[in-house]
């Protein structure tokens, strides 16, 4: 197939999910373009047999790795509408996928609108706050929802999200749940490395935090649970990331004179080595919609420990491979934390499970459920099939 996909170029997990998913299929021999404002964030791989199409030449913008950047003014969103016309007359696409749906979901419109019945099969994948966020808007909301339904196929990440979406863009059937993944190759266990001493002084448990610290992350919560944490055993707090959030969370910990007990990784391309380290991911998310930093967490065997909303619950087994708790129980946060750090046997036998756990989310699995999609509406375009309604389930 000639597969085309649009993504942001930020680190979040959208775009981390659309490349991934771009450098599979072409590995798989499919044609693949990446439609995208800047080169995403992270090591892009020339040789990984993707071709790379940018809005904005590299080097032209300020915009932080972390920052969702959705208002694209007019020549932005031309410009990359012209290099997918280009590339469709030139080439052909059969399908062109985007992630994230503001801005794309408009650019895909613009391409059908432009080209009729010889557009490429048209397909959008959600992934948060386009529709938690964009989707409450009386005005952006109304008209993203036109979008959406003159799709070709429509998916998400969880059932929770699947959902959502439904209610909030009133669509007549779910969209397809098809979930994030992990590329087990990269996140996977290490021996020996995040297994606890039983609370030996010279082995502090590592928590770990890995967002992009807007405020939907709530990482002050993380940074007031830890301090907690730390009144009652000897941890260290690991941030990794940047973003919007960062300089209030510094200053909580000078204000406690707490500097020397956490450490901040900035950025980081690959976030696996400093996983395989760790002990506990602790999330405090306000909504999610999956969370792929609880599924990388427990692909490298950390249990999490996270807030009970949206998508998590589908991620995370509570109990079995991390622990859950509501949004703003910092109290219970702390005790379970404690409880679990505290007892090197369950520690142990969560963390086996949490990897066991994330293997159903493994990359070759999921990949070809996007293949499968592909296929299955292409063939029924051929031939003319209306579409079947979306069955809402959280298998693959």
């Amino acid at each position: 197939m000639n597969i085309g996909i649009m993504c942001h170029s930020s680190l979040g997990g959208s775009a981390r999910i659309a490349t991934g998913l771009a450098i599979e299929l072409a590995q798989r021999e499919h044609k693949v373009h990446l439609f995208t404002r800047t080169t995403p964030f992270g090591r892009w791989n020339s040789a990984s047999g993707v071709r790379l199409h940018q809005a904005v030449v590299d080097g032209e913008s300020d915009i932080h790795p972390a920052v969702l950047y959705t208002d694209w003014p007019i020549w932005e969103r031309e410009t990359l509408v012209s290099q997918i016309l280009h590339v469709i007359a030139t080439e052909g696409l059969d399908v062109l996928h985007f992630h994230y749906a503001v801005p794309f979901a408009f650019l895909a419109e613009e391409v059908k609108r432009r080209l009729g019945r010889a557009a490429p099969l048209l397909i959008g994948t959600l992934h948060g706050t386009d529709v938690s966020n964009y989707g409450q808007d009386p005005v952006k909301g109304r008209d993203l929802a036109t979008s959406l339904r003159n799709l070709d196929g429509l998916t998400t990440v969880s059932v929770s999200h699947a959902r959502m979406a439904s209610q909030v863009f009133e669509l007549s059937a779910c969209p397809e749940v098809i979930p994030n993944f992990v590329d087990l190759s990269r996140f996977r266990p290490r021996l020996g490395a995040n297994t606890l001493s039983g609370g030996s002084p010279n082995d502090k448990a590592k928590i770990i935090h890995v967002s992009n610290f807007r405020p939907v992350k709530d990482p002050q919560s993380a940074t007031h649970i830890f301090l907690s944490i730390r009144k009652k055993m000897e941890v260290e707090f690991w941030l990794v990331g940047d973003g919007p959030e960062m300089g209030a969370i510094k200053s909580i910990f000078t204000q406690n004179g707490m500097e020397q007990v956490v450490r901040f990784w900035g950025l980081r391309h690959n976030v696996a080595p400093l996983l395989a380290q760790a002990h506990l991911l602790l999330m405090t998310s306000l909504s999610e919609s999956f969370c792929l930093a609880a599924l990388e967490a427990m692909a490298c065997g950390l249990p999490v420990l996270a807030t009970n909303v949206g998508g998590l619950a589908e991620v995370v087994v509570d109990g079995h491979t991390g622990l859950l708790f509501p949004v703003g129980d910092h109290a219970l946060a702390v005790d379970l934390a404690v409880g679990l750090l505290s007892d090197p046997t369950r520690y142990r036998a969560m963390g086996e499970a949490a990897a066991i756990h994330a293997r159903r989310f493994g990359q070759t699995r999921i990949v070809t459920a996007y293949e499968k999609l592909y296929h299955r509406l292409l063939r029924n375009r051929s031939h003319g099939e209306p579409q079947p309604e979306v069955r809402l389930e959280g298998e693959i």
